[in-house]
């Protein structure tokens, strides 16, 4: 349980799937008419279109953030902040 006063910290990478599965929903339920139909069932066509471009965009910024992290100075900032969260 958490204590009043801390706030918890998740991380990017626990996000994610909840991102993920919002955007293709959101897609399917909105933007559905607006994906490419090539072959089959319209529905299925959008759901596997929008599953391959949310997936790979998020791929993509998953890399870029991890990689962004990984630098010495960003790591150090974020372990000070961190600890200043952790502190109070």
């Amino acid at each position: 349980m958490e204590t009043p006063g801390t706030a918890q910290v998740v991380p990017p990478e626990a996000e994610q799937p909840s991102r993920f599965f919002f955007a293709v929903l959101s897609g399917v339920l909105f933007f559905a008419a607006y994906a490419p139909v090539t072959i089959g069932n319209k529905m299925i066509d959008a759901l596997i279109y929008l599953v391959t471009y949310n997936g790979s965009y998020l791929a993509v910024e998953e890399i870029i953030t991890i990689i962004v992290i990984s630098i010495p100075p960003v790591k150090k900032a974020l372990d000070y902040v961190k600890q200043m969260a952790n502190s109070r």
